[in-house]
């Protein structure tokens, strides 16, 4: 019987992941903090996720590695956290990662105080020391040394990091984003914007779904700059659609590409990534009625509701890089699988080389193998092969199908099969989303589905959330992201009802979610959303953020739910004044760095829209009312034999 350590009785896939490892890993916990105290010992904290491609590659070069576990369990306590459970956490201490080295990454590792304060950061670290890159094998037997013959020097360091994350996280109330500010934040997108291969900065290239839902937003609100704008979406997702980043045979996108082209993909798919790209296609398709915004939103749901959703109709968090094996062909895999005069012009169509087109993401080395991706125009390769282009484009469609049966028969990639509540929200809203904006029903009912599940799953006898469920179980105090994600879900599902009793019942459902949003997160002297409990007892630091990942900040995801709240209920003040109060806290922050606030200014753009919206109903109800005291007066007028409204010769 193999060892295992304390992640065994865990429901996070990841961390079951490393339940056999010699390493004796804790969970995060009392235990774990009791322990490091009772025996004068640093903390260390592994932080990733179960689709992360070097959180296996560390787990196997260092943390199977019986001499690397030896080192950790003589010098520190180690804990063991999937940063999808615990998001509060990870944000956290990335920020101290990013304070002492300039970025991050996954896995995150960090050595603390006992007390839970970071002295050290890093992201991924091999066994040994390479080059500059310094090796597990050597920095724990440091880290031990520092704690017992340094330790001021150390407490010190730690003391200064958290006083400066500290002094970040303060946010004065007051400020206000302007139509200046949020030009500017559209001047800073394209300044950033690559004109040939569409997205933003060199690589690696990440979709930034945020920046493309502001801009998306921008044009609406800006005619003058329609064309111009929409133009840098449209070659961000045409581009994407044709790199390896998109799944051709299953739909779906990787997480991102490590080049500029969007060729090489990093593999793993997350449901986040999904709901977002169907979120801006939905969006682009509403400012430029273009069928090709429907074939890649059509793409992206047919793989979420066949790889990622659960037998509860839920959504399943990820799917496996697995290194890309699931992924990947050689020339020969094709041609053998292809009926004999079709693989020719598939392979030239999707850059087939039989000496593979995939480079290694560290080395730059051919790998032997190919991921697919569109290396030339339909149209091109039919003049190149003499062939109609409809007649190419049914051929490498049959391609396509005839290799995806070929995969399914193939190993699948493991699946990160815990489900969100935050991400499931942003699935719902995509969905509920899209189906209003392709008319496709199927869609709103899979939303619907969904978010009833959750609503009964997640909510405990006292009407606490739950912010995960696997394994017919629910856990872990949902945080200011769940319910700020499910709101604007669950809105958008209102926004898509067609009967008038589904709606308030999706009213109903988003106010009880903003009520335990605000009674548990709120900053009432400030504003805005802590992104942790009060009652957490391990952070050194409870904190807000209104800054982007690949997903819109908590903030700014409650801002626009309580936009579309204040949208549904014109007559109740607050939840107008609860998106101005939020906008209040971060607008001084967001105005000086507004590129990496961009989902506050689309937040900002759309309670503009919806106030000009009510107060132009408010208008044209007053005139309604005047019109209709105007009629009652004639009315009476008449009844009173006066047709003219006063005395009149011929009355």
């Amino acid at each position: 019987m193999s060892r295992v350590n304390r992640l065994a009785d865990e429901k996070s896939p990841f961390l079951l992941r490393h339940a056999e490892n010699p390493v004796d890993w804790y969970p995060w916990g009392d235990e774990a903090f009791e322990l490091a105290v009772d025996e004068d010992k640093p903390i260390f904290l592994s932080i990733g996720y179960s689709s992360c491609h070097w959180c296996h590659v560390m787990e196997r070069e260092c943390f199977n590695d019986e001499e690397v576990a030896e080192f950790l369990n003589d010098a520190c306590v180690s804990i063991k956290l999937d940063r999808e459970e615990r998001p509060d956490l990870d944000e956290l201490f990335m920020e101290i990662c990013r304070i002492q080295n300039g970025d991050g990454g996954w896995p995150l590792n960090l050595f603390l105080t006992p007390k839970g304060e970071p002295f050290f950061a890093a992201t991924y670290l091999p066994k040994r020391t390479t080059g500059k890159m310094p090796g597990m094998a050597d920095i724990v037997p440091r880290m031990k040394w520092l704690w017992l013959m340094q330790r001021d020097d150390v407490q010190r360091g730690a003391k200064n990091l958290v006083e400066t994350l500290t002094a970040r996280s303060v946010y004065t109330p007051g400020g206000q984003i302007g139509s200046y500010h949020i030009k500017t934040t559209a001047k800073d997108l394209k300044n950033a914007f690559d004109g040939i291969w569409g997205g933003f900065g060199p690589a690696p290239k990440y979709p930034y779904a945020p920046r493309l839902l502001f801009l998306l937003e921008y044009a609406r609100a800006n005619p003058a700059e329609k064309k111009e704008i929409l133009g840098m979406v449209s070659l961000t997702l045409r581009k994407m659609w044709a790199g390896g980043i998109h799944d051709h045979l299953g739909g779906g996108y990787a997480r991102y590409a490590t080049d500029e082209r969007w060729i090489t993909p990093h593999f793993e798919k997350m449901l986040y990534d999904q709901a977002m790209l169907l979120w801006v296609a939905s969006a682009a398709y509403e400012a430029d009625q273009d069928a090709f915004y429907q074939k890649f939103a059509e793409d992206i749901a047919s793989c979420v509701l066949r790889d990622f959703l659960s037998p509860e109709a839920c959504f399943w968090a990820s799917l496996d890089a697995d290194e890309g094996k699931f992924y990947r062909w050689t020339e020969e895999e094709i041609r053998m699988a292809l009926p004999q005069g079709e693989a020719g012009v598939f392979c030239a169509a999707y850059a087939i080389l039989p000496g593979g087109n995939f480079t290694h993401e560290m080395t730059g080395r051919q790998m032997g193998y190919n991921v697919l991706y569109e290396a030339a125009a339909v149209t091109e390769l039919a003049r190149r092969y003499g062939l109609r282009a409809p007649d190419l484009s049914k051929r490498l469609e049959n391609g396509r199908r005839v290799l995806l049966e070929a995969r399914s028969k193939r190993p699948k990639p493991k699946v990160d099969d815990k489900v969100l509540m935050d991400w499931n929200g942003l699935m719902i809203g995509a969905l509920a989303y899209a189906g209003r904006v392709f008319e496709k029903k199927e869609w709103i009912l899979s939303a619907e589905r969904a978010a009833l599940f959750l609503q009964k799953a997640l909510v405990d006898p006292k009407g606490a959330w739950r912010r995960r469920y696997r394994a017919k179980e629910a856990g872990i105090p949902a945080l200011p992201g769940d319910y700020a994600a499910l709101m604007w879900g669950v809105m958008e599902l209102y926004e898509s009802a067609a009967a008038d009793k589904q709606k308030k019942d999706w009213l109903r459902y988003a106010e009880n979610l903003a009520a335990k949003l605000e009674e548990n997160f709120w900053d009432e002297p400030v504003g805005g959303f802590f992104l942790s409990s009060a009652s957490e007892p391990h952070i050194f630091l409870r904190r807000k953020s209104a800054t982007d990942d690949a997903v819109p900040s908590v903030n700014a995801m409650a801002m626009m739910a309580y936009a579309a709240l204040a949208g549904a209920q014109p007559d109740n003040k607050k939840y107008m004044d609860m998106a101005g109060a939020i906008s209040s806290c971060f607008a001084r922050r967001a105005n000086l760095t507004p590129i990496e606030y961009v989902s506050m200014f689309t937040a900002s753009m759309k309670l503009t829209k919806i106030k000009e919206e009510l107060a132009a109903n408010e208008e044209k109800q007053e005139e309604t009312e005047q019109e209709h005291e105007q009629e009652q007066k004639q009315e009476v007028n008449w009844k009173g034999g006066n047709r003219f409204g006063k005395s009149h010769p011929d009355a």
